[in-house]
């Protein structure tokens, strides 16, 4: 870090308008609004002090009118943007929007007077039409007031992580030391109009979508999903953060993961003189969260998760079956984490000692090897393994050693689908005439799994988009963020989906 102190320190203009003469801006495509506001800000720039880059003024307000309380602004001199990335996530919970969408603003070292960096990232958003700053890090060095006003520590500082409302006419000090220059101060004034295009355009984007509703919970798996790296491995990224708090119903199980697998991932050294079971079988009847479980089980633990469905051990050329289990193990044995397994009887069934099975019968020769090696090695890492039919599998398999550790994920009973359903209806409107305690007793009286509970919540919400005319409104572009506020999920829209989904499994 670089700072040079030479004078007051560097006020950014949210907001600000366009440098005049500026030749080179890309603002230039735009015409320019000659409104009050407009002249008034005609002499604030973004950056006080910056030479040669007029433009990063006019990029900074093209990221604040992208704002519409799903998408954060994030300025940053830090290059690398895994860095600033990490800052997000570690700041997620306390970003009270769901984001969907991240603009990148990188502040070049040569577009700063004096070379400096800036002392503070920061990230803007917007909630309920009022806009908020956070101080991203990595110093303290971030202050929030009027110009005018005397400095005061405990009003004006904003601590790393803290978020503070912008009002009009509200500088934001990042912490680069400049030339005082009355004329050029970084105030805050409120975009006048809604335009993500030009954002879009000159700006660093990341999108996703999902309908996710549990603020916290959106967060960190969207900003994840927004900074993820791409993988050439079929491997899912323990960021991608689903946790117990998204799997319902099954509080009993998951009491015991917390015992076999959690805290001896988290404090390998009290149970280093323990057998730990690292191989655990999850049975059940389908669609009941097995899955869910096992991505839950290793964000919660810190683990590492690879995905396998067991079909993909299952190759033509011989020997190759086998050499796909020890490269699975190998990952595991290398680096703490979770092989999950699904299907697992597709390769894991009873030997039957014929030529018929003789391929069958080494691939779970192979697994009996894998697993008891992995049983004597220090490396707290398991193996979960998913089935439908636990009746099929190899009895050397599901002995103490291997997979000794038996968890029953069962059809959820009422208690279960309320929790079920508390967990994929938040962040949902819902009229006065639903009922959900009717709703769980017709589920439980149709057998309905996890997995349907999700699936009658998601089509009921499509079911009261097209009841009030959003369809229309998004094939026709006239669909606004203000519509969003108006969905809102009717008893009919979800006992139409019931219908549909009961009728489903009917039929099965």
């Amino acid at each position: 870090m670089r700072v040079q102190k030479v004078g007051y320190n560097n006020l950014i203009n949210i907001n600000s308008k366009t440098q005049q003469n500026n030749t080179t801006s890309p603002a230039r495509t735009i015409q320019t609004d000659k409104s009050a506001r407009d002249v008034a800000a005609a002499n604030n720039i973004a950056f006080h002090g910056l030479f040669g880059s007029p433009s990063l003024s006019e990029k900074f307000r093209y990221g604040m009118e992208a704002l519409d309380g799903n998408s954060i602004l994030v300025v940053t001199d830090i290059e690398k943007e895994e860095d600033i990335n990490n800052k997000l996530k570690t700041f997620a919970d306390r970003i009270d929007i769901p984001v969907l969408k991240k603009y990148t603003l990188v502040v070049k070292e040569n577009e700063l007077k004096n070379n400096n960096n800036l002392n503070s990232s920061f990230g803007v958003f917007k909630k309920d039409n009022k806009f908020y700053v956070i101080n991203l890090g990595p110093f303290f060095s971030l202050t929030v007031k009027k110009p005018k006003e005397e400095l005061d520590t405990k009003k004006h500082y904003v601590k790393l992580g803290d978020i503070r409302e912008l009002e009009q006419d509200t500088a934001i000090e990042t912490g680069e030391w400049i030339w005082n220059n009355d004329k050029h101060k970084f105030v805050f004034l409120p975009p006048y109009k809604y335009n993500p295009a030009n954002a879009e355009k000159y700006l660093d984007v990341k999108t996703i979508t999902g309908n996710q509703s549990a603020i916290s919970s959106v967060n960190r798996t969207m900003l994840a999903a927004l900074t993820a790296k791409p993988s050439k491995e079929k491997k899912v990224d323990n960021k991608h953060r689903i946790t117990f708090a998204d799997v319902g119903g099954l509080d009993d199980i998951i009491a015991e993961l917390r015992k076999f697998v959690i805290r001896p991932a988290r404090y390998p050294q009290v149970f280093e003189h323990v057998r730990l079971n690292k191989g655990i079988l999850l049975y059940g009847p389908p669609r009941c969260g097995k899955t869910l479980l096992g991505l839950a089980l290793a964000n919660e633990a810190g683990l590492n998760y690879t995905y396998m469905n067991a079909g993909e051990f299952k190759q033509g050329i011989v020997g190759e079956s086998e050499k796909m289990v020890r490269r699975s193990f190998s990952k595991i044995m290398e680096d703490p984490g979770i092989l999950f397994i699904d299907e697992f009887d597709a390769v894991a069934k009873t030997r039957q000692g014929s030529q018929s099975s003789s391929h069958d019968d080494s691939v779970v020769n192979q697994f009996l090897g894998c697993m008891s090696d992995l049983e004597k090695s220090s490396i707290t890492s398991f193996v979960i393994a998913a089935t439908n039919r636990k009746d099929l599998l190899d009895n050397a398999i599901t002995s103490t050693g291997r997979f000794g550790l038996h968890l029953e994920i069962p059809i959820p009973d009422e208690k279960g689908l309320e929790a079920i359903y508390n967990i994929h209806a938040k962040g949902k409107n819902y009229d006065n005439d639903v009922s959900v305690p009717e709703l769980i007793k017709e589920m439980k009286n149709s057998n309905f799994n996890g997995s349907d509970v999700a699936e009658m919540i998601s089509i009921g919400y499509f079911n009261a988009l097209e009841r009030l005319g959003m369809n229309a409104k998004m094939d026709a572009g006239t669909f606004t963020m203000q519509d969003m506020k108006n969905i809102s999920i009717a008893r009919e829209d979800l006992i139409s989906a019931f219908k549909k989904i009961a009728s489903q499994k009917a039929i099965r």
